[in-house]
């Protein structure tokens, strides 16, 4: 079975580029990649609570609840990421991600795309 790390990163690289190719799936594509990265750390995780996992099911199930408050979530969830674990250059990108779609809410596809990419490819290496 693969490494965790690799799933997670295939799965954001696949989430970013489906983005960039139908827009109209982000608030769909987003909230599926949050659910299964939440479930997925619970899962694969070291036993212990893990609150990155339960921060991305929660912003998942609210986007599908309320896909009006986007932005929000995800710029709010890439903030507290990026807070959480501001030792690596992951939580770098999710913090930059975030701050940006708080500023520039019509880059939300792209910003989430690209971020989504970077994680992926960052994953992969």
């Amino acid at each position: 079975m693969p490494h965790l790390g690799f799933l997670m990163a295939l799965l954001a690289l696949i989430a970013g580029v489906l983005i960039l190719i139908k827009p109209r799936l982000l608030n769909y594509v987003v909230a599926i990649y949050l659910i299964v990265v939440g479930v997925l750390g619970l899962i694969g995780g070291s036993g212990g609570f893990s609150p990155g996992a339960v921060l991305a099911i929660v912003a998942g199930i609210l986007i599908l609840a309320a896909p009006g408050i986007l932005n929000f979530v995800v710029a709010i969830y890439l903030i507290v990421v990026g807070v959480m674990g501001l030792v690596s250059i992951q939580a770098v990108v999710a913090l930059v991600a975030g701050i940006i779609i708080l500023v520039k809410p019509r880059m939300l596809n792209y910003i989430v795309a690209i971020y989504l990419i970077v994680v992926g490819l960052l994953g992969l290496i």
